[in-house]
């Protein structure tokens, strides 16, 4: 994995874009871990997105829904 400055990669976007094709490239700032840069391909991976696709909107939902399932039943009670 490389890291790099938030500079030097500001300085040298291409390259390290073309790295993050093959790993994640950790951008820092005041020597802290930033942002993450990966390929899309890694990014759908990681989601369960499948490539192309804006995703199940059911599937969506129900994801939502279960992640905030006890919020929505209280606000449904008002």
């Amino acid at each position: 994995m490389t890291r790099v400055s938030a500079t030097e990669f500001k300085n040298n976007i291409g390259a390290f874009s073309d790295a993050a094709m093959d790993q994640p490239v950790i951008i820092t700032s005041h020597q802290r871990d930033r942002l993450v840069l990966m390929s899309a391909e890694e990014y759908r991976r990681l989601t369960g997105t499948a490539e192309g696709a804006r995703g199940d909107d059911k599937a969506r939902l129900r994801r939502i829904a279960d992640r905030h399932g006890s919020t929505l039943t209280e606000l449904s009670k008002r």
